[in-house]
């Protein structure tokens, strides 16, 4: 396995864990909606969609 695969299988393991945090925080602002709840989620995607901006530069 080469350094890049490495790499590559480490990104995914960090957007499964972005994307799990995303869940929770979803789930929190259902179930309370509030402002600091909202900010959450919208930290979570930003998260999981920088990330997944980067596992698609090195694809």
């Amino acid at each position: 396995m080469t350094r890049t695969d490495t790499s590559v299988e480490m990104l995914d393991l960090e957007i499964a864990i972005a994307h799990i945090a995303l869940g929770v925080a979803r789930n929190a602002a259902a179930r309370s909606p509030s402002a600091e709840n909202a900010r959450r989620v919208a930290e979570a995607e930003a998260d999981v969609d920088a990330l997944l901006d980067e596992r698609l530069a090195a694809a």
